[in-house]
């Protein structure tokens, strides 16, 4: 990481633009088109304009857990930027619609989250849960920026970016927010290519000029008790993703280049093992 280049860190960039379109590649770009199939999920993106994320349930509960964290970073009450619509604002069957409704989420501050009763008692339970947590209440004690946005050139010419859910003068770290038991965490990571995350942040981190670290992740459960655990990963584990992400990143821009964004493979029957 050392000839870095072109590195621009932003502290306070809204969400929305970092999340714009640009040349600059995130990590969660990227792993969508790792693989055989990457091609094609490139090419709708690139070349359709189209987007690969739907959104769900579980993301809108941590993007909303996200932002309490950034709050309590930011050195300010939680509940002031999560909101559940007052009564007297619902139309009388309970649903968020009319005047009065939209007048209410109007008011708010553009970086408030807009929750149920039930979620906001679970992000209450959550919140308390990594106050509870020594490494995670000290992570969050010590962190200087929330959503630390860098973009920057690696030393292959790629142009890649990442924001961090936390700095502190000496690491970044991750808040997950999971529905997994501790068990089958492992899976979790890999299926969603958080080993590419500590690999891609740690890089970022360095192109910024922090001093080496271990990457950390904060998860916390999405159901009782609302245990809390944080975990690093394995040196061989961050070298094949750095291995991966190498490959990915290369195959993006001999596609892009090329024009050819799907290979042969693609077109070959495959042998279903059943049972």
């Amino acid at each position: 990481m050392a000839n870095s280049t072109d590195i621009r860190v932003l502290t306070d960039m809204d969400n929305a633009l970092y999340h714009a379109g640009s040349s600059h590649v995130s990590r969660s770009a990227a792993s969508r088109y790792f693989g055989a199939d990457g091609g094609r999920s490139q090419r709708f993106v690139e070349v359709f304009g189209g987007s690969l994320f739907s959104g769900s349930v579980a993301a809108s509960l941590g993007t909303a857990v996200d932002t309490a964290v950034s709050a309590m970073i930011g050195g300010v009450e939680w509940r002031s930027v999560i909101h559940v619509p007052p009564a007297d604002v619902c139309a009388t069957d309970g649903s968020r619609r009319g005047k009065k409704y939209t007048d209410w989420k109007s008011s708010l501050l553009n970086s408030a989250i807009e929750v149920s009763a039930v979620d906001e008692q679970k992000i209450h339970s959550m919140v308390q849960s990594l106050q509870e947590h020594k490494i995670a209440r000290d992570l969050i004690a010590l962190s200087t920026h929330s959503q630390y946005s860098v973009f920057w050139t690696d030393e292959n010419g790629h142009q890649r970016k990442a924001r961090a859910d936390g700095v502190t003068a000496t690491e970044w770290w991750d808040l997950k927010t999971t529905s997994s038991e501790w068990r089958d965490i492992g899976h979790s990571f890999r299926k969603y290519f958080y080993d590419w995350q500590a690999a891609w942040y740690s890089d970022a981190a360095e192109a910024a000029g922090c001093p080496p670290f271990v990457f950390r992740f904060v998860c916390v459960q999405t159901f009782p008790p609302f245990d809390v655990r944080v975990f690093t990963l394995p040196k061989r584990t961050l070298a094949r993703a750095r291995s991966e992400i190498d490959e990915t990143l290369d195959a993006m821009r001999t596609r892009r280049e090329s024009g050819v964004y799907v290979d042969e493979q693609y077109h070959e029957a495959v042998e279903l093992q059943i049972g």
